[in-house]
């Protein structure tokens, strides 16, 4: 088995945050949750173990539930120091057998590739000990009293990341041996090398780097925000009723017109807008959903949509833009069309410079240019 230590148990005092640094949100959404979620939808990572101060298992187990990671087996009570953490976590895996792979992560580095956990993870399996880290670019200088001094060759130099990879056996005798003879390391390598032997260095991503300050923060945030843009289409359209008193309903807003035949409202345009954003996040389409909840007495469209928002949000997207075409016949809409993007601007929290609809009769080509019914079609981007 493969298990993951995930240390989340600093303070982060360079961040000068009155939070530990891996709850700040990064586009809505913790930074460990970031990161665990890699280690959760990682195939080679069998078990999670979480390592952080006893305050913050409240917040963590609502990050387990809010985002499904039932890998997580236990979380662990952090020590003095990362050492002392990292070593507790390690003490709490029982069933380890001497080959299976610890894989040390901190829950600050929420940039790490799913290829970087495997290939530090094959690399540890081969050679015992492995470790993330990426090549040194930049010229460094030893100084005295803030003068240059020397000049150090950036040859075979390399920055240390995380995750660092060790076969349970070896890792526990690393610790051992690091208590006996109280040797502190500031990463976990370090102590597989006090016992002379050798670690394999698994090049990574300049991407895959803790976030330590206000600046690393910020660019973990720019990097996070380009990192998944979607388009998804919706189509949605109904029959009028021959119902008088049903009235129409078009993007939350009530016309003084016949409405559709439907259980539901029939509100075309939050219907296709469902079923845009699902086909954008991989869900299923709006019958899946609506017709189990119209069995209990919900008819409004708006609570359908809240379904598929809520999904969503849980994969940390949100609306750009959202464009929506409508084909009929009749009523005229377009005196309605500012009350209708006001409705849809409350009921998403989107600004009506980024909701555009159009109308067209089809050249009444069509049932719903003859003015039998009503079709809309709807685009929308997530980021």
């Amino acid at each position: 088995m493969n298990f993951a230590i995930i240390v989340a148990a600093g303070k982060g005092k360079r961040m000068n945050s009155n939070v530990n640094k891996v709850f700040l949100e990064i586009n809505s959404k913790p930074i460990l949750a970031h990161t665990l979620e890699k280690f959760q939808n990682c195939s080679a990572i069998d078990e999670i173990i979480i390592v952080s101060q006893k305050n913050n298992f409240k917040k963590i187990n609502e990050i387990k539930k809010q985002y499904n990671l039932n890998k997580i087996n236990k979380i662990i009570v952090g020590g003095k120091e990362r050492q002392d953490s990292v070593y507790n976590g390690l003490m709490s895996i029982k069933k380890a057998k001497y080959n299976d792979i610890i894989a040390v992560h901190n829950g600050s580095n929420p940039l790490v590739k799913d290829s970087e956990i495997k290939n530090c993870i094959a690399a540890a399996k081969k050679h015992g000990a492995s470790a993330a880290a990426f090549r040194l670019k930049d010229t460094i200088k030893r100084t005295s009293n803030n003068f240059a001094s020397e000049t150090i060759s950036r040859k075979d130099v390399w920055q240390m990341q995380t995750p660092q990879c060790i076969q349970y056996g070896l890792f526990k005798e690393a610790y051992n041996n690091a208590r006996n003879k109280k040797i502190t390391a500031t990463d976990d390598v370090s102590l597989v090398e006090a016992l002379n032997k050798k670690v394999k260095i698994v090049e990574c991503s300049y991407e895959n780097f803790k976030i330590t300050t206000q600046d690393d923060l910020r660019m973990a945030k720019s990097i996070l925000s380009k990192k998944d843009f979607r388009i998804g289409f919706g189509q949605d359209s109904h029959h009028f009723t021959n119902n008088k008193s049903k009235k129409l309903v078009l993007g939350g807003y009530k016309i003084n017109e016949t409405g559709f035949e439907a259980n539901s409202d029939g509100d075309v345009i939050l219907h296709a807008l469902f079923n845009a954003i699902s086909s954008a996040i991989g869900e299923r389409s709006l019958g899946y959903y609506a017709d189990s909840m119209f069995k209990k007495g919900i008819t409004d469209s708006k609570n359908y949509l809240e379904v598929i928002i809520k999904k969503m949000k849980q994969k940390n997207l949100s609306i750009n833009n959202i464009s929506i075409m409508i084909e009929a016949g009749k009523p005229k809409l377009e005196p309605y069309t500012e009350k209708i993007k006001s409705s849809l601007s409350k009921i998403l929290g989107l600004n009506e410079g980024k909701i555009g609809i159009s109308y067209t009769s089809g050249e009444k080509l069509s049932p719903f240019g003859l003015g039998k019914g009503m079709q809309c079609f709807v685009t929308v981007s997530l980021s």
